[in-house]
């Protein structure tokens, strides 16, 4: 394998005298310099010689067989090292073949079980007329009873692939991405548990689906909602700006400064995961996508990025886009997620086009009709018209989508009240809230369409805590959850919940002071999950929301 090889030439080899004649003997004297040592047949004719010497041709024979021992040994040492490699990359190799092997089989199980549950749900899609009306007018819940089992058939196909699945990757047990698999299983098998507590609900409230499907009188459950302290054990000096969830619930995203925090989130705990860095100043507002493991974040630099994530602990961020020339507050997805509105510092409208799956925006144009900050926006569930207010009087503004698919200035939204504003969300598509802002007035304004232009519904005006002592803060949006009817107002020190009632009014069915107007939080998309950091706490409160 090695063989030894002098540098030197022995051509190029000459005498000390500069006779030009080859060198053909060695002296053997150590006190002699390199080149005395060599000497020509001149040399040796005129040189008196008291020491050895030896031919040329013998020293180089003699060195070369000491390197090749040398080498030998060298070579033996190598190879012995190599073939123990090889070994090892052997046991590599079949460990890889076994994952290989593992994966394969793990998807073509999980192949089978889609194919299970899609020919179960095809089995779902024919009905009898006639015994649909018998149950609908003997108001029986044999459809519900009949959703029951499928429920529980659903529940044990889950069991029975699940089981499958543990087998085939066990092996991985080791992997990062192991964990965050046994989570999604996790996350499963609890689906179907929350699916029979909804059904649960809804039943319940059955009166009031069947009347909202035909466009009656809605009425809705009475139940009260009991908030359940989980957890206050996480704690963090520096303020919180936002909170958000991914779609599944299992991942929370919130602030420190300038930096962006990643958790994981099962049952109401919250474990960190790994901390973002990218912007040079405050993190703003965050939205989480509903459909990618992507989220965006805008911040006090002017800029928007586009995360993505690449395994359970890493995310990748975009390039810092910047369109804006003042600080950027608040942002909103519509429902294809493919365009992004972005409100600023700098009176205007940003409109995005997003692509998530290369982690990139591109800036399409700019809606500038506001005199102030943009605080808030929000898309009516038709997405044709868009809100958004600004921290000033009376800045309440409509956009409506137009044929090009661009949305143009529509109008000011008339107010009763000269008051600033920081939130604004549409609760259906022909009705949004607006909430105060200032220190005088404390209250939640209905605005609703008529004759082609929303109007303030007086009576529907709720009353808010007074509170005349401070401002309302910008962050911690307004939340809807449709399918809880279920509303989430932070305003000023208080967290309010809010529901609509027979009347098509709203309700405020619980509150509380947390004593404090720096309050930043959310609910998990599934309305189960109250999470908030507060300045009083220095650190986050997870609650459960519970119906009685």
């Amino acid at each position: 394998m090695f063989k030894p090889k002098m540098i030197e030439n022995e051509k190029d080899f000459s005498c000390s005298q500069g006779h030009k004649l080859p060198v053909v003997t060695i002296a053997l004297d150590p006190t002699l310099s390199m080149n005395q040592r060599f000497l020509c047949t001149e040399c040796l004719e005129n040189t008196d010689l008291d020491g050895r010497v030896v031919g040329l041709k013998k020293m180089i024979s003699r060195i070369e067989e000491g390197q090749i021992k040398k080498m030998e040994k060298v070579e033996y040492l190598i190879t012995s090292q190599i073939q123990l490699i090889e070994q090892l990359n052997v046991q590599v190799d079949q460990m890889k073949s076994l994952v290989i092997q593992q994966c394969d089989q793990s998807i073509t199980i999980l192949k089978g079980w889609i194919q299970n549950l899609q020919q179960k749900g095809s089995l779902q899609n024919c009905y009898s007329f006639q015994e649909e009306l018998y149950i609908m007018l003997q108001k029986q819940n044999k459809a519900d009873d009949k959703f029951q089992q499928l429920i529980h058939e659903i529940q044990q196909i889950n069991q029975c692939w699940t089981s499958k699945l543990h087998l085939k990757l066990e092996v991985l047990n080791t992997f990062e991405e192991y964990t965050k698999f046994k989570e999604l299983l996790s996350n499963l098998e609890l689906s179907c548990k929350k699916i029979t507590q909804t059904q649960q609900q809804q039943q319940k409230s059955v009166g009031f689906q069947q009347q909202h499907n035909q466009g009656n009188q809605v009425k809705i459950s009475e139940c009260e909602i009991k908030l359940k302290l989980i957890d206050q054990s996480v704690k963090q000096k520096e303020k919180c700006n936002v909170i958000v969830f991914d779609s599944s619930g299992s991942i929370m995203v919130s602030t420190e400064k300038f930096e962006i925090i990643v958790w994981s989130f099962l049952n109401g705990t919250i474990k960190l995961v790994n901390k973002l860095q990218g912007h040079t100043s405050q993190v703003q507002c965050l939205v989480y996508s509903n459909k990618q493991n992507s989220f965006i974040s805008c911040s006090k630099d002017k800029t928007i990025r586009c995360w993505q994530q690449l395994n359970q602990k890493d995310w990748i961020s975009s390039q810092p886009y910047q369109q804006h020339i003042g600080y950027v507050f608040c942002m909103i997805l519509n429902q294809n997620e493919d365009l992004l509105f972005s409100g600023s510092g700098d009176q205007s409208i940003k409109v995005w086009k997003v692509d998530f799956n290369q982690n990139q925006l591109t800036f399409l144009y700019s809606l500038d009709k506001h005199n102030n900050k943009v605080m808030s926006l929000s898309l009516n569930q038709s997405e044709d018209k868009l809100v958004s207010c600004a921290k000033d009087q009376n800045q309440i503004i409509v956009w409506e989508r137009r044929e090009n698919d661009q949305f143009e200035f529509k109008y000011f939204v008339k107010q009763s009240i000269q008051e600033k504003g920081l939130k604004v969300l549409f609760i259906k598509d022909n009705q949004f809230i607006w909430i105060t802002g200032g220190i005088e007035i404390d209250q939640l304004y209905v605005f609703e369409l008529e004759q082609g232009v929303f109007q303030e519904n007086k009576d529907k005006t709720i009353q808010l805590t007074a509170n005349n002592q401070n401002v309302d803060e910008y962050r911690f949006p307004i939340v809807y959850n449709r399918e809880r009817n279920l509303i989430l107002v932070r305003h000023k020190t208080y967290i309010y919940i809010i529901r609509e009632i027979n009347d098509a009014k709203y309700k405020i069915y619980d509150q509380f002071n947390c004593q404090t107007c720096l309050i930043y939080g959310t609910i998990t998309n599934n309305g189960q999950y109250l999470v908030y950091w507060d300045e009083k706490q220095y650190g986050y409160s997870t609650y459960e929301l519970l119906n009685q």
